[in-house]
């Protein structure tokens, strides 16, 4: 058999040939033999090739690039989550609203948890309650949040003792919230157990029964009075609890957040189905007034279990604004809904 540089010297253009006719190596031999009766090996070829410049040999396994990168360049990356960070930040703004109201004097009836769809719910007093605020002028609802039970997981067997439907309890929800003036709404720990993945029904309920205000958790409110010059802003928070327990005071949560806030005038939250008021003078002069009611729930099994003494007042009070009041008269808590209500039609009428 010849050497490779002897069929280079002296057959370079069939060698040629083969390799711009694409042959593989293989059958570039065989037809290399064809062509000149010589016999040739397939790596002979090959080599013969390198030499004469016509094949570069790959040393290792290649990949193709894709034709388009599927990352977003870092550049653009960060940009983007930037915006994502801002968007986070303004919808955090939902739990501080600014509410313009008129400087005459105006009330606020505030509910404790309802439970609406609960078997102990006191519909008798609630639906006085609501008929009784009805009938007066400048009197506004809000309302601590458990509007419903929404049992789940092991609770969910509590529904075997109600002879209330889910799709009733709705209709009841959406019954309260029509008929009364709305300023805010925040929801309960049951309430958010109606949440969906990205939907809470409250949100959707809430604006459709036009709702001024509405979060799941916490409200912060500012009450300013455009028409009177020189009046002193009213500062609300709104939750269905606060932190913090006492022996001796169930409105140390509220109290103690408002000795911390530093300009709060009004605390009002719900939850532990007890109810109190306790207003004092903080730094400055500042008058804060923390309230705790106690909601409508009746015969509560769970806290029988716990041996927690049922409470038999406080499921909802009337908050006396009086804008162009001196503290400490400026915020007045009615536990009679009634003589609020009365109260407060005196009030208007000087």
């Amino acid at each position: 058999m010849a050497s490779v540089q002897e069929m280079i010297i002296g057959h370079s253009d069939v060698l040629i040939d083969l390799y711009k006719e694409k042959f593989s190596q293989r059958s570039a031999a065989q037809e290399f033999e064809k062509r000149t009766g010589i016999s040739f090996s397939h790596n002979s070829v090959r080599a013969a090739w390198i030499e004469m410049g016509l094949y570069q040999p790959v040393t290792k396994p290649t990949v193709e690039q894709d034709s388009e990168d599927t990352e977003l360049p870092i550049e653009k990356l960060i940009e983007l989550r930037i915006e994502a960070t801002r968007r986070k930040i303004a919808k955090g703004k939902r739990h501080h609203k600014t509410i313009n109201m008129s400087s005459e004097p105006f009330g606020i009836f505030l509910l404790g948890d309802p439970h609406v769809d609960n078997e102990g719910c006191d519909w008798a007093l609630l639906h006085e309650h609501v008929q009784t605020v009805q009938q007066y002028e400048g009197v506004y609802a809000s309302c601590v949040g458990d509007i419903q039970d929404h049992w789940i997981g092991r609770l969910g067997r509590l529904y075997a003792n109600s002879s209330v439907t889910a799709a009733d309890g709705w209709r009841l929800s959406k019954w309260l919230f029509n008929s009364l003036d709305w300023l805010a709404i925040v929801g309960g720990n049951h309430d958010s157990w109606s949440h969906a993945a990205g939907m809470d029904p409250y949100s959707i309920l809430t604006e459709l029964c036009g709702v001024l205000c509405y979060a799941p958790d916490e409200l912060k409110i500012r009450f300013i009075f455009p028409d009177e010059d020189g009046l002193e802003d009213i500062y609300w928070i709104l939750r269905h609890d606060f932190p913090g327990r006492s022996f001796y005071h169930p409105t140390h949560g509220p109290h103690k957040k408002g000795m911390l806030d530093g300009r709060v005038h009004l605390l009002t939250g719900g939850h532990i189905h007890s109810w109190g008021e306790l207003k004092t003078e903080h730094n400055y002069g500042r008058v804060c007034t923390a309230i705790r009611v106690r909601g409508y729930k009746r015969n509560d099994t769970y806290a029988r279990e716990k041996g927690f003494e049922e409470q038999q007042h406080g499921a909802a009070c009337l908050i006396v604004i009086d804008p162009k009041a001196k503290d400490p008269a400026r915020i007045q808590i009615y536990w009679d809904i009634k003589r609020g209500c009365e109260m407060l039609k005196a009030l208007r009428a000087t």
